[in-house]
This record gives C-alpha cells, structure tokens and sequence, in this order.
C-alpha cells in the first residue's frame, strides 16, 4: 500500500534527479499542495543520524523536513520544524523543534531571520543524545527518545508535515498537512547521513566543502519529486568562510 500511494505521488509531481549544488527549491507561498519528496538512498531504519540544511525564510512557523505524508497515515515520526514567533532585534531567538517516534524537544538559538540559516542537527537513540549547530555555532546537548529508529520507507518531504485530528463523531483520525507551519523561501543544501558526524566535519558542511556528500540524501545526487508549485532556482554563488569564529558568506550571481 505505502508503495502504491508512493508511486501515485510520483506521477502526479515531477521527478528528477541531479547535482543541484547551484540550485534551491523556491517555495513562493505557504500552500499545502507545495512540497518535494526526497527518495533515500537507503532504506534502512535509522537509529543515528545527521542532517544538515541551508534555509532562507522571513520567519514565522515552518517546516524544514519531515518523514511520511498524509497518505501513509503517518505523523510524527521525524521532524524538524521552526518558530520565530516574538522574534525581535532586542531577542533575536528562535526555536527549533525535532519531533521522533512522538517525542520531541525544542531548543533555543540565535540567528537572524532575514539572512541564510544553516542547521545541522545529530542525534544517537543509543544514548539519546541530540546536538544543534546554527551557523556552526553548537548548542548545549539534549537527549531525544531512545533505542527507537527512523523508517524511511515512508519518504522525505520538504517544507510540510502532517498533522493527526480526531474525525468529528467518529473514532477515526484524519491525517493531513500542518497549515500551521507551511514552508515559505528557499532551501538548499540537504544532506543526510546514517551516522552522528563529527564537529570537524559539520564544519566542512557549513563551508560547503564538495568531498562531503550526504549518505542517505545527497544534494549533489538528489532524487526528488516536486509536488504543486515549487520552482528549481539558482542559488546565489556563495563563498563560506570564517571570521572570529563566526561564518560570513559573500553571494553574487554568478
């Protein structure tokens, strides 16, 4: 059933697969008809992982990445979803959220909203044990569920994720998306990997170093499906550095 209603996903959209290290996906409004299915390059469940992304977005509450869609009837089994709400140049904090199996914790970090955000999250359910890195910056550690895993026979989907409800006058639940938090801008870089990578190599990723290459979801040998109005755009050439510490970033067109 799951591949059938996979297989239907893929035909209704258009699928591609290639380098889009000079590319984005452009999201020009919050719409739950909008999305992109990432197809894994394995399909094994996942019990470590890293995941890293590039976002620019003028905030609000959004979704970067999400595993499942309403029509596998499938809700909060990974997730990573944003918040700026209350943001302001006085506290310019946001929370990021990571939900797996049903569990969750959220974390506060500081970047601002109108530039681009590049979130690196790791997470080991031996240990339980989850890091955040903003901008390659790292944030004190938390701990997630343990000894679960992720199923990716259920798809990656970018900028969306469902919600669950209680049918009125029935016992059944509705699976559907969150119009609370649709995706609106551009991402790029997505990299998956099947293992908790190592400080000095999530710093490699910020500085978009090609060698590293994602394991599970590569954006230089993406598989996807766009799903509704999300337009493939050119990413503006940018060259990543660092500075006391912080990373800079200097973009043109070329």
């Amino acid at each position: 059933m799951e591949m059938r209603v996979l297989c239907l996903l893929l035909i209704a959209g258009s699928m591609a697969q290639e380098d889009m290290d000079r590319n984005v996906f452009f999201f020009s409004k919050k719409s739950d008809a909008d999305y992109v299915v990432l197809t894994p390059m394995v399909a094994e469940p996942l019990n470590k992982l890293t995941v890293c992304s590039r976002s620019y977005t003028g905030g609000g509450t959004y979704t970067l990445l999400n595993v499942g869609t309403p029509e596998l009837r499938i809700s909060d089994m990974f997730v990573i979803y944003l918040t700026t709400s209350g943001y302001n140049q006085i506290s310019p904090y946001f929370t990021t959220t990571i939900i797996a199996n049903n569990s969750w914790v959220s974390m506060t970090a500081k970047a601002d909203v109108l530039d681009w955000m590049h979130i690196c999250m790791t997470w080991d359910s031996n240990t339980r044990v989850l890091q955040l890195w903003v901008n390659g910056k790292v944030y004190p550690r938390t701990v997630l569920q343990k000894g679960s895993s992720i199923d990716l026979h259920h798809s990656i989907v970018l900028g969306q994720k469902q919600r669950k409800t209680r049918a009125s006058h029935t016992r059944n639940y509705v699976y559907q998306w969150d119009t609370g938090s649709l995706f609106q801008g551009e991402i790029s870089d997505v990299h998956m990997w099947n293992e908790v990578l190592s400080p000095e190599t999530i710093r490699k990723v910020l500085l978009n170093d090609r060698e590293i290459n994602g394991n599970v979801i590569s954006w230089r040998s993406l598989n996807y499906t766009i799903i509704g109005d999300v337009i493939v755009q050119p990413k503006l050439q940018c060259r990543y550095g660092s500075e006391s510490g912080s990373s800079y970033s200097q973009c043109s067109m070329d």
